[in-house]
Order: C-alpha cells, then structure tokens, then sequence
C-alpha cells in the first residue's frame, strides 16, 4: 500500500515536473526556488505542498519528497538520479523519522530489490525479485554490521538451499541444500579460501549418514 502510494504520487507530479522544465531535462525549471543543501550545493525546489522536487542546476530531476501524514517532515523519497523513473524509494511507513523500506527498480521501472529493517534506520534484510515480482533470494544481517550473514535461495515459497557465514568474515563458509524442511546436504569451507572442501550428506529427517572430501 504504502509502495502503490510512493509509486502514484511520483506519476502524479511527473507531468508538473516536464511542464516546469520546459520538456527538456536539461532545461531548468522556471517556477522554482533555490534551495541550498547541507553540502553547500544549491538545488533547485519545485514546492507543491505535500510534494517537493529537487533538481540539480541543470534541470535534472535528483528526486521527489512527500509528506504523507501532513507533520510537515517528508516520510516517502523518491530519488530519481536525474532518470525520468525513480531508481529508488525510500519509505518512513511509521512516522518515527527513521526509514524502514527500501525499493529499488531498474532501467525499467521494475522492482527488483526491497530493503527492510529489524533496527530501524538502516536496512538488515533484503529480498531479490525476478521480472515477475515472485521472490528469488532473501539475505539477512543479523548482527547490523552491514554485511550478509545468510541467504536464502527460494524455489517458489520453499527454501531450497541457504548459505551462511559462520565466522563472520564477509565470506560464506557453510552451504545447506534443502530436502523438505531439513539440510539434504551440507558443504562446509574447513580452510577459509571461500570454497567448500567437505560435503556432510544426511537423510530426510536431517540425520548424518556420512562425510565426503570435496578435494
């Protein structure tokens, strides 16, 4: 819901945006005001009420704001990077003044990537999209270091396998391939070059039935 609105009030201000700039994206605006941001550049604002865009000096659309709840503090981004469709959105949906979604399309428009958070501020899990929209692969960073601790690969809604970093060192060093809800096999890095060295196969109920080298 709260992406549909992002999404609608983008579309909705686009055709204001072409018609301040003349068509030409690299016209500037000429109903705008100069705005000058926390790094000393100057921007240009197209004000709307609820709806603010910000251009760079050349007419290049760099992205949209909007108040959704009327507080007077922007709760939706729209960061446009100076492209006619939003390359990301940035999302308050409680009203805290801390972001906790992220959307990310691509030269398309479509959405391929959406960020969430358990610590609010900052993203710590991430679900991957195919062309449809169907999820292809969720990550989490479970301890807020900004690196992936695990991953997910799905196969419809069913994890199909997950690999892990165990010790924490960027790189992934245990890999689960899913039978039912158990491991049906797991490949563990032992030496710490990145590559699994060693297979652990069990049966359906998860248990061990022996170890194999991998090298």
């Amino acid at each position: 819901m709260i992406a549909a609105t992002v999404r609608r009030f983008a579309a909705v201000l686009l055709p204001l945006l072409v018609h301040a700039c003349g068509g030409a994206p690299s016209t500037p605006p000429t109903d705008v005001g100069q705005l000058k941001g926390p790094d000393g550049a100057v921007y240009l604002l197209l004000d709307r009420g609820p709806y603010k865009a910000f251009y760079d000096p050349w007419g290049r659309l760099l992205r949209i704001e909007y108040d959704a709840n009327g507080d007077g503090a922007p709760d939706q981004f729209a960061h446009h990077q100076g492209r006619k469709r939003p390359v990301r959105i940035e999302i308050d949906a409680d009203f805290d003044g801390r972001l906790d979604r992220w959307e990310h399309y691509d030269d398309e428009g479509r959405l391929h990537r959406i960020g969430a958070t358990r610590r609010a501020g900052a993203p710590d899990t991430w679900v991957e999209l195919d062309a449809a929209g169907a999820p292809l692969r969720r990550e989490y960073d479970d301890d807020g270091d900004g690196r992936v601790e695990r991953a997910e690969l799905l196969e419809g809604e069913a994890v199909a396998a997950i690999a892990l970093d165990t010790d924490r060192d960027g790189r992934f060093d245990r890999w689960q391939h899913r039978r039912g809800p158990h491991a049906g096999s797991e490949d563990l890095d032992t030496d710490g070059d990145g590559r699994p060295d060693r297979r652990l196969v069990k049966d359906a109920r998860g248990r061990l039935l022996r170890a194999e080298a991998l090298k």
